[in-house]
């Protein structure tokens, strides 16, 4: 009332001076006084109101002013008044925020609700925001499935214009679903689209997760699942048509029921390429086809195909051409017909790189990692590609990518947000591994120095087996280019349990890595070394690794990449290729080779991930014979169902295979199937199923030392096979495999072990 009389009482004095029309006459004012202001400035009072002398104003300037200087939030009442030749602004001064308090709230931290709402502690105060602000932490809290939260804001008055505002929460409890029901579904169970969806039904784990609490945005996600669902398998047509979330048992709970429209099956009929692009022809676009007639229809094959179709376009220099796909159906055979369209799609192209939200991790470091350039033709497989490599640098909680257009329609701006992760670690722990018993680790390791992408490590750990120090520097980002150099230093006693053997090991190992294109990546090491085996217990075949010798490697490795993920791959191949050469001065000459490759492919929606790979290697020596640190060990996490070092060439002594050896050649099959297992996917486990088989063999002596020769057994090519199941655990410290095997075909003398534990990855 107050403020309407003022306002009032402002257009009479307005009208009464100007005697006319007052949006029509204008008048000047030589003098603008302002009033009533105790801690905001005069000349910020003049600026936010628009006002200025000697100009012409009229009554409309006036009124805006007073609008203006009541939407500023500073002042809790405002007066203008022209006077003569003067106008006169009296303000009354919003109060200020002393203190800004969350009371009651326990699930949600005062860090989440802070930046929401606009109220900040020393700045004005003002009802109307405060009201405001409430609303949005309701909301939010909404958004947490917490319908029932309340929130009160109290102000107390404090001295000198000041107030602290207390909202006052009661945080209610979370809404949890308590029932899902379809209706409509006749070709699939309700159990089948129970799977599908992301809401679950509150159960034994509801306490731990966020799947069973009930929110409009799950809701929505479970539409477009639904219909997804539908749509990769055989349903074209199928549409959610209504989805209905309620209350039910007193408002304890929440039911939601999903209706829907299944349609016809229909399956694939012809499906064919075609270039419509002078000079291109189709068949280099033939494989990138990954659907066939008669199979069921499936929207995501088509999707898939056309992303094939785009990288094999920027492979061959096509950066532009992108595939269009046309169905034609057939409606009384139930058949869709497929014609994938090569066109010149739009050129668009990376007009500007935006990176948020880092504070300690510098610019470049980021873009050097990026895989898309500023002027660079717009590739989405790319941008996939490179906020995979950002995520697992480990510098980053979350890394997010988001397009938005550029100055044009031919522009675009890629947005990076991402939010810093602890980079730097201090820590003293216990470990356990079938493969190294009890281990204890101190390490202080800062992977993301300065901000710059620099890695520092000082690491000691000991175990039964072996202790070890060392100390390490790598540049990600060596002369502004993504080139990887490192030096580490590392000393190593070993002392392996089954053979009696012990040496020291003291390695310098300068490194740079570079890539050769986006997939591919080479790596070259130089190792000095100074080997000193000291003992060999009771093995003959050992001792002639005894004494001191100084080692110079080069160590080449070559790895090609084609999977869809670096993190979890549901299809692609990728291909390991090493080699170390040894004689380039120091005492010892060999050439030592190891290679794998390893395909992936993901059925039933990439539910289920095949994996298959083969792997070999080989030690050739130049010069002496090979020692025990440089041949090859099968068994443990290489070769489930075998003890590490389970395997291969023995010493054989009073009749019994006592000392594992290790071997000169070997080569190793391993295929595995992962799969859900049915728990809630935030618990983090799936299970797999494997098979294996290998060998390890060959392993040569020196013919001058009588009878050493004979002392060596298990030296054929004899195949040893395992089958088993694994299950995975993605834990915050890393992922962990449990494995339960059991060897199926082996020799006698083979160390066999039916459950190891490791940290492990997907396979």
């Amino acid at each position: 009332m107050r403020r309407a009389r003022l306002q009032f009482i402002f257009f009479f004095l307005v009208f009464v001076a100007c005697f006319s029309n007052p949006v029509k006459a204008q008048f000047r004012f030589s003098q603008i006084v302002v009033k009533g202001n105790t801690t905001t400035d005069i000349e910020t009072i003049k600026s936010i109101s628009g006002l200025k002398q000697n100009i012409p104003l009229s009554a409309s300037d006036l009124n805006s002013a007073l609008k203006k200087l009541y939407s500023s939030n500073l002042f809790e009442d405002v007066e203008v008044t022209p006077k003569g030749k003067t106008i006169i602004i009296k303000v009354k001064e919003n109060r200020r925020i002393r203190r800004l308090v969350f009371e009651g709230n326990k699930k949600i931290e005062d860090k989440e609700l802070l930046p929401l709402i606009k109220s900040k502690e020393r700045q004005a105060f003002s009802k109307s925001q405060v009201v405001k602000d409430s609303r949005i932490i309701s909301d939010f809290y909404r958004f947490k499935s917490r319908y029932s939260a309340k929130v009160e804001p109290k102000i107390i008055e404090r001295e000198k214009g000041y107030v602290d505002l207390v909202f006052e929460i009661n945080e209610g409890d979370v809404l949890q679903i308590s029932q899902i029901d379809f209706v409509g579904n006749k070709i699939f169970s309700d159990r089948q689209l129970k799977d599908a969806i992301k809401s679950r039904k509150a159960g034994l784990f509801s306490s731990f997760f966020t799947s069973d609490n009930y929110s409009e945005d799950s809701q929505e996600a479970d539409k477009f699942l639904l219909e997804k669902f539908y749509k990769d398998n055989g349903f074209p047509d199928a549409k959610v048509i209504a989805s209905i979330g309620g209350l039910k048992d007193g408002g304890s709970s929440a039911f939601l029921t999903y209706s829907i429209y299944e349609g016809p099956l229909f399956k694939f009929g012809k499906v064919s390429v075609k270039s419509l692009v002078k000079g291109v022809g189709s068949s280099i676009y033939e494989n990138s086809v990954v659907i066939y007639e008669g199979n069921n229809f499936n929207f995501s094959k088509i999707q898939e195909t056309l992303d094939n179709i785009k990288r094999v376009s920027v492979s061959n220099g096509y950066p532009f051409f992108v595939g269009k796909v046309e169905t034609t159906r057939n409606f009384r055979e139930k058949k869709v017909d497929i014609l994938f369209k090569i066109t010149e799609g739009p050129k668009l192209f990376v007009e500007q790189i935006e990176i948020s939200g880092n504070t300690h991790t510098r610019d470049n470091v980021i873009r050097r990692e990026f895989q898309v350039e500023e002027g660079d033709a717009f590739d989405p497989t790319m941008l996939k590609r490179s906020e995979e490599k950002l995520q697992s640098l480990g510098y980053f909680e979350s890394v997010k990518v988001n397009v938005r257009q550029g100055s044009s329609s031919q522009n675009a701006i890629v947005d990076i947000d991402v939010k810093e992760a602890p980079t730097g670690s201090l820590s003293l722990g216990l470990g356990y591994s079938t493969d190294t018993d009890v281990s204890a680790q101190f390490s202080f390791s800062e992977t993301n120095f300065r901000g710059a992408g620099q890695g520092i490590r000082l690491s000691v750990s000991s175990s039964k087996d072996s202790s070890s120090v060392g100390l390490g520097f790598k540049e990600r980002g060596f002369l502004g280019r993504d080139v990887l150099v490192s030096m580490d230093i590392d000393y190593t006693d070993s002392k392996p349990r089954a053979t009696g053997y012990t040496a020291n090991l003291l390695a310098v190992k300068p490194a740079i890595g570079f890539n050769l294109s986006s997939n591919t990546r080479v790596k070259l090491v130089y190792k000095f070394e100074n080997l000193d085996v000291t003992g060999v217990g009771t093995s003959e075949v050992l001792k002639q690794d005894l004494g001191q010798s100084t080692r110079s490697l080069i160590d080449l490795s070559f790895r090609h990449d084609k999977r869809d993920s670096i993190i979890k791959p549901t299809k692609g191949y990728m291909i390991k290729l090493g080699s170390e050469i040894a004689g380039l001065g120091g005492d010892e000459q060999f050439v030592k080779a190891e290679a794998s490759g390893k395909i992936y492919q993901g059925i039933y929606g990439n539910n289920i991930i095949f994996s298959t790979e083969l792997e070999g290697g080989i030690l050739t020596m130049g010069k002496g014979y090979s020692k025990i640190v440089d041949r090859f060990q099968l068994g443990g996490r290489s070769f489930r169902g075998y003890k590490f070092s389970g395997i291969g060439p023995r010493e054989l002594s009073g009749g019994a295979y006592t000392i594992p050896l290790g071997g000169e050649k070997y080569a190793i099959a391993r295929f595995a199937a992962s799969f859900p297992l049915g728990l809630p996917r935030e618990l983090g486990l799936f299970g797999s199923i494997f098979a294996e088989a290998g060998t390890l063999w060959d392993l040569k002596s020196d013919p001058n030392v009588s009878g050493l020769s004979d002392k060596i057994a298990l030296t054929d090519r004899s195949l040893r096979t395992s089958i088993g199941f694994a299950m995975n655990w993605e834990t915050p410290i890393g992922p962990l495999q449990f494995n339960w095997s059991r060897p199926q075909k082996y020799l006698e003398a083979d160390s066999t072990e039916y459950f190891s534990l490791n940290l492990a990855t997907r396979f």
